[in-house]
């Protein structure tokens, strides 16, 4: 079974549009399949492609801080110019894509790192497409998949603040501290930019933009499967609380606190572990979220 964004076929990168070109500062592997075709390649093209590779640990097009050597200065790949998308190695095909999944149900969708994902988690209703494959969920699994929408529709929906419905499922009583631990948490971690740990504000944030519900929804989307309900939803608002201390417009936090986060696996279980054994996130969100 595949579940998607209503608006994940209608997902396209928009190039040298972006502001944010995903074909610099990280580091960008070539998959064997890719370095074979590479290698392949005659004429002077193959000469121009294997030229540009960084030999190493691996083969790869980027190393982090760097820009793809492949990347124009109108921000258009050279790649795909001369040799046409096929030619893309998985990651670049694949990313912002991400595939979230237990034995038979996959969930398919894109990553907020990118601006334009960004943009259409923010704008599209929190709704999904369920299709049928080859693979039959269990029954287990049908009740986590039923259990999970049932979540992401009281976030989008529900009724009271966004704040209240994330404290009816996660409650605990205020504590002062919470947030304080949560940005010095946050600023520990490394960073692509090195001023990401100054991005978030001293004091806790009032916060009325009713587009986080849509952000909730994006998040118990892709960790539910991942990190089972209670971590999710502890996640889900741990970042939602984050994305709102960055003093910056919601699409740009987003953006930001996805690149930092999402795509680091040291960041990500730093984080999980604080988050394994605070209680205090739902009267924390409660104070954060007044719509």
């Amino acid at each position: 079974m595949v579940v998607k964004p209503t608006f994940f076929d209608n997902f396209k990168c928009i190039a040298d549009k972006c502001t944010d070109t995903c074909c610099k500062g990280w580091e960008i592997d070539v998959d064997a399949d890719t370095l074979d075709f590479y290698n392949q390649i005659d004429g002077d093209d193959g000469e121009f492609v294997r030229a540009r590779l960084i030999h190493g640990d691996g083969v790869k097009l980027c190393l982090e801080g760097e820009r793809c050597r492949f990347l124009r200065e109108d921000n258009l790949c050279e790649l795909i110019i001369r040799l046409g998308e096929e030619c893309l190695c998985d990651i670049c095909r694949e990313h912002p894509r991400f595939y979230s999944q237990s034995e038979n149900i996959c969930e398919v969708g894109v990553g907020l790192c990118c601006p334009e994902a960004a943009r259409l988690w923010l704008e599209f209703p929190s709704e999904f497409i369920i299709e049928d494959d080859e693979y039959t969920p269990s029954e287990s699994e049908r009740r986590s998949l039923e259990a999970q929408i049932e979540v992401i529709n009281f976030l989008a929906h529900g009724d009271g603040t966004l704040g209240k419905r994330l404290f009816s499922l996660l409650g605990g009583e205020y504590a002062e501290n919470t947030y304080e631990q949560l940005r010095v948490l946050y600023a520990s971690l490394e960073a692509l930019d090195e001023h990401f740990g100054e991005s978030f504000c001293m004091e806790l944030p009032r916060v009325s933009d009713e587009r986080f519900a849509r952000l909730a929804a994006y998040f118990v989307y892709r960790y539910w499967f991942l990190l089972g309900k209670e971590l999710c939803i502890k996640f889900c608002a741990a970042s939602l609380v984050m994305i709102a201390a960055m003093v910056k417009e919601l699409p740009e936090a987003a953006k930001d606190y996805s690149k930092e986060v999402e795509y680091d696996p040291d960041n990500l279980d730093k984080i999980y572990a604080h988050l394994s054994s605070v209680n205090t996130l739902g009267a924390l969100c409660l104070r954060t979220f007044t719509k």
